[in-house]
């Protein structure tokens, strides 16, 4: 900025140019000193934080006090080290300042700001937009159409008084200059408008994506950058869309849960599927239909699909009612797994034997429905607690999500049980001993299962709103 101040100075005013070198330079470097002085103070001084401004607007505005200041400095010291001159050239001098360096050099400086001194990554959207593109672009455009003209302007006014010349050309100048400059400054508006509503699109489909409105159909008015990223915008929302569509329909095959778990695991980061699995507490649900190959060998195939299907979406419903996950369907069997996931509610093994009665209650209805077509479905489930390896089993071409062990077959062993003369419902003391005061628990007594060392003793739960011949 000295040298530009000096060069400036010996260009605009026929006073300070009868200088010698030597003293302009003196004077120009005692300004450049008190001003970089000055701005260091500001800005180690003043707070860049807490308030309206970001920190680089902030400290542009500090940067552009320094301009100003320090040309009121150089407007006094010309003053009283040459107090021969005119007013008219002491005041070119200080607008030098203000012109080339709070007006031209501080939006340079505005720049490296932006740089160094970044928005916190954690602030609110409504702090983060706290300037807005087309009104920075309207203020560089404003300054760097003007200062140059103003400039020009001061040249030609010492040109036509030095050689005498007439002020209408100066006059004809300035007219020139409002006319031009105008126009730009009126296209600069027009521009910053378009480009803020095109900004305004491009924020507002962001923030439509973000509450889940995955076709936000963004578009500008320009063929440019911007377009490009509304095109972005589209695509990622496309995506989305596509993912959350994937998801749903992974869903449908597994349970919600191992899908969501299975896309924010895997797919979202682009992992190849692990096999294998992790031990886990859990309670297994076994449910079987009883006489299932007799009816089967009744029905023609659509029919069984459809009472099957029917029969399906009843127990589903009452397993997912009580935050159960449907691991898997076995011919008529399914097999459901409580407290793999952590939530509030009871334990469970009280959620999985609330399932089994709501699974019973069903039943008695679907069967209500069924009896027009001469038929009646009768099942039997069996409850058991304890270690499970829970995790994904098969090869990496082709996997599921499942739960294998133990007390998975011990489970499937208490269901083979639940069978006349015993109850239709059948769980272990692993799961009676955790479901406290909330229902009537019933001894039915020890049995041998297949597999299992020693006799297990048998518990069960009636639900007097359901006949045993459901």
């Amino acid at each position: 900025m000295a040298g530009f101040t000096y060069v400036y100075g010996r260009l605009v005013c026929p006073f300070i140019c009868s200088l010698s070198p030597s003293q302009l330079s003196r004077t120009v470097l005692l300004l450049f000193l008190f001003h970089v002085l000055l701005r260091e103070l500001l800005l180690r001084l003043a707070p860049l934080s807490g308030s309206r401004f970001t920190p680089s607007r902030q400290a542009h505005l500090l940067s552009v006090a320094s301009w100003l200041v320090t040309g009121l400095v150089g407007f006094l010291l010309h003053r009283l080290s040459y107090p021969s001159f005119p007013f008219a050239s002491h005041f070119k001098l200080a607008l030098g300042y203000w012109l080339l360096g709070g007006a031209l050099l501080s939006q340079v400086e505005h720049l490296l700001f932006e740089r160094v001194l970044l928005p916190a990554s954690d602030a609110s959207p409504a702090l983060r937009l706290r300037e807005r593109l087309g009104r920075r672009l309207v203020e560089g455009y404003v300054v760097f159409t003007t200062v140059p003209v103003l400039v020009l302007l001061l040249t030609l006014m010492r040109f036509i008084v030095e050689l005498g010349g007439s002020r209408r050309f100066v006059l004809e100048a300035v007219l020139l200059a409002i006319i031009f400059t105008g126009a730009a400054l009126g296209a600069a508006l027009a521009y910053g408008s378009s480009l803020r509503r095109d900004s305004e699109r491009l924020l507002e489909a962001v923030r439509r994506v973000g509450s889940g409105d995955f076709q936000p159909s963004v578009s500008t008015s320009r063929p440019d950058e911007l377009a490009l990223i509304a095109d972005g915008i589209n695509e990622m929302a496309g995506g989305l869309l596509l993912r959350e569509r994937i998801r749903d329909a992974f869903g449908r095959f597994v349970s919600p849960e191992v899908a969501t778990e299975f896309i924010e695991k895997y797919a979202r980061h682009g992992k190849v599927a692990e096999l294998g699995g992790s031990r886990r507490e859990a309670v297994v649900l076994f449910s079987d239909l009883r006489d299932f190959t007799p009816l089967s060998e009744s029905l023609p195939p659509e029919a069984l699909i459809e009472v099957l299907n029917g029969y399906f979406a009843e127990m589903v419903a009452a397993i997912s009612q009580h935050g159960g996950m449907v691991d898997k369907f076995i011919g008529d069997a399914v097999l459901a797994v409580f407290g793999l996931t952590e939530g509030p509610g009871p334990r469970p093994e009280a959620a999985a034997v609330s399932a089994a009665l709501e699974m019973r209650r069903r039943l008695a209805q679907y069967n209500a429905r069924l009896a027009e077509r001469g038929l009646h479905l009768q099942s039997g489930i069996g409850i058991h607690s304890g270690e499970v390896v829970a995790g994904y089993l098969g090869s990496t071409d082709r996997l599921e999500f499942t739960v294998i062990g133990h007390t998975v077959n011990v489970a499937a062993r208490i269901e083979s049980q639940a069978r006349e003369p015993r109850p239709p419902l059948l769980f272990s003391r692993e799961v009676a001993r955790h479901l406290g005061d909330s229902f009537s628990v019933t001894d039915v007594g020890s049995v041998a299962l297949k597999g299992v060392a020693g006799e297990i003793p048998l518990f069960t739960a009636e639900d007097p709103g359901v006949t045993r011949a459901a």
